[in-house]
């Protein structure tokens, strides 16, 4: 079975520049995620720590540690499986 969230995508302003997440995995049991990370045109893979509660977790991202909710990721274009 596929992961809901898989490849949804959220675009984050820094106050610099747009950062790109896309959820690779989420793991809600375990509180933790799996996400790739378009910065700069630079892509990585980060395995991140989910906080809050089961209902509307998120993970904490740059140094101003800005809270990235999973819900707000969404679904871009193209033909979603």
């Amino acid at each position: 079975m596929r992961n809901e969230y898989y490849m949804k995508e959220y675009y984050h302003f820094n106050g610099d520049y747009n950062v790109i997440f896309n959820l690779i995995e989420v793991n809600t049991e375990s509180m933790i995620a799996t996400v790739a990370v378009n910065n700069l045109g630079k892509l990585t893979q980060e395995t991140v720590e989910l906080r809050g509660v089961n209902d509307n977790p998120y993970f904490e991202y740059g140094i101003m540690n800005d809270k990235i909710y999973i819900d707000e990721f969404e679904i871009v274009g193209g033909d979603a499986v």
